[in-house]
């Protein structure tokens, strides 16, 4: 029994300690971009010796993919939390427009990703948007498992639309990973309203964009109205 809690307690100092240089890491990528992050400057950064990190990460690509496993885990709660208040918020809403809803709802949830979780979204982002491939095939594998969660309370919803005749029958999976590349794409277009402030704000591009793809799968003027109305609803009480 001794040496039971003698391991927990080696196990959450470990915890605690991986934790307290992913954070480190994760403000050194945030203030000085994915060129800088180097175990080198993070031990500098924590005042250890760089043979002190590879106790905890082995490489700069074992580190980003903690950080993007630690960041989708962050997306997936909230998104879980803002699922949850949308099935009470809709609960009383005829099946078809609920899941309508609880899309339209998703999709305004990301889009405050990047105020609600500024470094979160900003290493997704980072990770996604980046042409090179800044993770080994076998760090991606490992990270692919907590990505199709994410994406399956998605996929989950499309499947429901599509039970509910909200959506045409169609593919889940493509509809999903399209729903979110909109969503990704409208927010990257964020940048260029810092030299052109007069461009539509991603929130709007987004929900245009959302709503038409939805009207194109199969879903009614009338029932969008009807799901908009109920979010808005919910967003006033």
């Amino acid at each position: 029994m001794v040496v039971h809690h003698e391991v927990t307690r080696m196990e959450r100092k470990r915890e605690a300690r991986t934790s307290a240089i992913l954070d480190e890491a994760m403000a050194i990528l945030t203030a000085e971009g994915f060129d800088a992050l180097t175990l080198g400057r993070l031990a500098r950064s924590l005042d250890v010796v760089p043979a002190a990190l590879y106790r905890y990460f082995e490489s700069k690509d074992a580190l980003l993919a903690a950080l993007q496993r630690r960041a989708v885990g962050v997306i997936h709660d909230r998104l879980r939390e803002s699922l949850a208040a949308l099935t009470e918020q809709t609960t009383r809403a005829p099946a078809d427009v609920a899941v309508l809803a609880k899309l339209l709802g998703s999709a305004r949830f990301y889009l405050t990703l990047p105020r609600s979780e500024p470094q979160t979204f900003f290493l997704v982002a980072l990770l996604v948007g980046d042409p090179r491939p800044l993770l080994s095939d076998g760090e991606s594998h490992r990270t692919a498992p907590l990505l199709l969660a994410l994406l399956g309370d998605i996929d989950a919803l499309f499947r429901a639309a599509a039970d509910t005749r909200a959506l045409a029958k169609g593919d889940s999976l493509e509809r999903t990973l399209a729903f979110w590349a909109v969503l990704q794409g409208a927010l990257a277009l964020e940048k260029m309203r810092r030299v052109a402030p007069a461009l539509p704000s991603a929130t709007d591009v987004a929900g245009g964009a959302v709503e038409s793809m939805l009207a194109g799968w199969g879903a009614s003027s009338t029932q969008l109205g009807r799901a908009r109305r109920l979010l808005d609803k919910g967003k006033k009480s």
